[in-house]
């Protein structure tokens, strides 16, 4: 069995643990991340672990995650929220301070954007396209971590590792 890692950047409040945990089949209501976590799913014959770690700023979360995580992830998942564009520029910033820290971490980068179910109810939908060239990411996927199925949620996963 082959083990992965990935890690899961972005601000405070866009649903990276949410995202996490529905993955990992946990009913638990996610609280604000407070310390960094690490969880194992088992994903066909791979192994994954998730990195989870706490910021609500883009300095913060690169600041923990260059302190919890010291070597490459096979996969990087940034993720915003589609109907906050701060939450999208946050990711280049964010991008831009683990480099200026000497941090090129993974082998592969996706963009997600998370809320779709939000954006639609509240007629505000923020295309990522451009962060995501300049983060390098390879693909844009659009989701909603707490009302899509999981196999939408897993697509990210499968399809990059």
């Amino acid at each position: 069995m082959r083990r992965y890692s990935v890690a899961v950047l972005g601000v405070g409040g866009v649903g990276k643990t949410t995202y996490v945990f529905r993955l990992l089949g946990l009913s638990l209501k996610p609280r604000a991340t407070l310390r960094p976590g690490i969880y194992r799913l088992y994903l066909s014959d791979k192994e994954v672990d998730f990195i989870d770690v706490p910021g609500q700023v883009a300095a913060d979360v690169a600041r923990n995650f260059s302190r919890t995580w010291s070597f490459y992830v096979d996969l990087m998942i940034y993720m915003y929220d589609v109907t906050d564009q701060a939450s999208l520029y946050a990711i280049a910033e964010l991008h831009s301070a683990l480099l200026d820290r000497g941090i090129n971490p993974y082998r592969k980068v996706v963009l997600v954007g998370n809320k779709r179910d939000l954006a639609e109810e509240v007629g505000v939908f923020i295309e990522g396209d451009e962060i995501a060239a300049a983060v390098g990411a390879a693909k844009i996927y659009y989701i909603s971590a707490v009302r899509d199925p999981v196999e939408v949620l897993y697509r990210p996963l499968e399809e990059n590792i």
